[in-house]
């Protein structure tokens, strides 16, 4: 590889990491559990990367589901998570692919990740989950039945709150709801039109009196929060974007003026190359191991980071090895 491009290979792979503070964590769930196609679909299995089973403490509410579909007709629904304490989340909602869904662009809904069809749709035939980690948890999308009567069709809701520090644990809960809308030729449904509101999980948890104040308090408190978390990512993005414009300056000088790194005799640049090279696999088999395990983006990025920083370091070496000594070197 030319020094043109490994400069240009380490020039990209930083810039990626500047983009690394900046990457969603929370843009929907897997289909199924593997999240290769050979798991259980996640309307079935839930969200078991954040707790092993449901738990009553997430009440999932879904409202505007008719007793009994129409052909071809279109209802619109609403589906919010509540939670004592964790302020947000994400759902996951499937009919098998039954009937199509629609939704308007100002809501955090995408068809499922592994549907194949564009994350910025506002329509699909597969399931649904959010675009985006949602507080609060509330949307809003139409179902339009089915052109024919098919049967039955069921409803499997997942619907998890999470507490937002990026990574799944004990404190994330998630419950499911799955419900039935009659076909339209069942019996004493087919012209029951009116629709309801199905729940799931401990409602006794949210009727109380709602406090004014102490909603705000919450609000405030998100938005210092949010501030402080986009704060330090721009920070650390700032600084990488310096570091790495400071490096693209001095390899541009010394290609413009035919200098480089002092020489640096063989017998001391193996070793060192060999440390920095270590130290460059290292860092880079931890940072993709915390990635692949959706861990929180400041453990995996500095880690990739140091990775690209250490191999820039054995570029440094080996250009220090090759070049010619003087006789200061020499003496």
């Amino acid at each position: 590889m030319s020094r043109y491009s490994l400069r240009l290979a380490l020039l990209i792979s930083l810039l990626l990491l500047m983009a690394g503070p900046g990457m969603a964590m929370h843009l929907g769930p897997p289909s199924d559990t593997n999240d290769d196609g050979t798991g259980d679909p996640t309307w079935r299995a839930g969200c078991t990367c954040h707790a092993a089973s449901p738990n009553t403490a997430t009440l999932v509410k879904l409202t505007g589901a008719p007793h009994a579909y129409q052909v071809d007709q279109a209802y619109t629904m609403t589906l919010s998570l509540e939670h004592a304490s964790n302020p947000g989340g994400g759902f996951f909602l499937s009919t098998e692919g039954v009937g199509t869904f629609s939704w308007d662009e100002d809501q955090l809904i995408r068809p499922e990740k592994d549907s194949g069809e564009d994350k910025e749709a506002t329509s699909t035939s597969s399931g649904i989950t959010q675009a985006d980690y949602t507080s609060p948890a509330t949307w809003t999308f139409t179902w339009t039945a089915p052109s024919t009567d098919i049967g039955d069709v069921a409803f499997w809701v997942i619907g998890n709150m999470v507490n937002n520090d990026g990574a799944p644990n004990s404190d994330d809960h998630w419950n499911a709801l799955s419900f039935v809308i009659n076909s339209p030729s069942a019996t004493e449904s087919s012209s029951d039109q009116s629709t309801r509101v199905l729940s799931s999980g401990d409602q006794s948890l949210f009727d109380q009196e709602v406090d004014a104040e102490a909603l705000e308090i919450e609000r405030q408190k998100a938005i210092s929060e949010d501030v402080m978390r986009n704060g330090i990512s721009w920070f650390f993005m700032t600084l990488t974007a310096l570091l790495v414009g400071s490096i693209v300056q001095k390899e541009i000088l010394e290609r413009k003026y035919q200098t480089g790194p002092a020489h640096l005799d063989r017998q001391l640049a193996y070793p060192e190359g060999l440390r920095r090279g270590l130290l460059s696999v290292g860092f880079a088999l931890l940072g993709l191991y915390w990635l692949s395990a959706d861990a929180a983006v400041y453990l995996w990025a500095p880690s990739l980071f140091c990775s690209v920083w250490a191999a820039y370091g054995v570029y440094r070496t080996i250009l220090a090895a090759k070049t010619p000594p003087t006789h200061k070197d020499m003496m």
